[in-house]
């Protein structure tokens, strides 16, 4: 049991982490946002997880994720809490940093979090079938680590689809700026200049940052009201 909870422990920080064999071109990590936030090599990563304490919310947040994401690695959890309590702890830890990650991606991108779930599951059971060949190996295991590699490699690839989207909308919102820019590049230099003679001629500094550039919600000057008998 006590290989088996290294075996778990390295599970959850190579699944946290991305650091997996990538078999599409032999390169290490998988380029997602979760991965590249936890690419620390795992002594220091330790070192780091270290300083969160392991309160009740947190476990079960953990656990919530675990098991809605990865029922069997939340079984191996709790053989592990009540055998190993030092490696349960530590897992624990790093996989609430993963959870956090996912909540920050959550907020900005709800369908990436979805995808960055999924791969992050894909992972997981890989490295726990890998775990499991270094303790003896048969043809159903191996089916099944076929199968699970399988399934990283299609999530894997539908986060990819979803970045090269998101890429493309940028660049698309990039090009409609520069078209407009250029369609109307003499009217706005015509209308700095304006501008920059106005204040010149008033003798004070004029302001010649783009209307697109300034804040959305910038605060508009409150006007001062006249109090009554005055």
């Amino acid at each position: 049991m006590r290989r088996l909870g290294s075996l778990i422990i390295g599970t959850v920080w190579v699944a946290s982490a991305g650091l997996l064999l990538d078999p599409l071109d032999g390169a290490a990590g998988f380029g997602t946002a979760a991965a590249q936030e936890t690419s620390a090599p795992p002594m220091k990563r330790d070192a780091k997880a270290k300083k969160l304490g392991v309160t009740p919310e947190r476990q079960a947040a953990v656990m919530t994720f675990v098991q809605r994401n990865h029922p069997e690695l939340a079984d191996l959890l709790a053989h592990l809490k009540a055998r190993q309590p030092a490696e349960y702890e530590g897992a624990v830890r790093e996989l609430f940093r993963t959870t956090e990650r996912l909540a920050q991606i959550q907020e900005r991108d709800p369908l990436q979090y979805e995808l960055e779930v999924a791969l992050w599951t894909a992972q997981s059971q890989v490295q726990l079938l890998t775990a499991r060949l270094m303790m003896g190996t048969s043809d159903e295991l191996q089916s099944a680590l076929r199968a699970a590699v399988s399934a990283q490699i299609d999530a894997r690839v539908a986060l990819l689809k979803h970045q090269r989207q998101k890429s493309a909308d940028r660049l698309s919102n990039i090009d409609r700026e520069i078209q407009k820019v250029e369609n109307g590049r003499e009217q706005m230099i015509d209308k700095q200049l304006q501008l920059l003679t106005r204040a010149a001629s008033e003798g004070r500094p004029a302001s010649i940052v783009p209307k697109s550039a300034a804040p959305k919600n910038a605060a508009k000057p409150v006007k001062k009201t006249k109090a009554a008998g005055e």
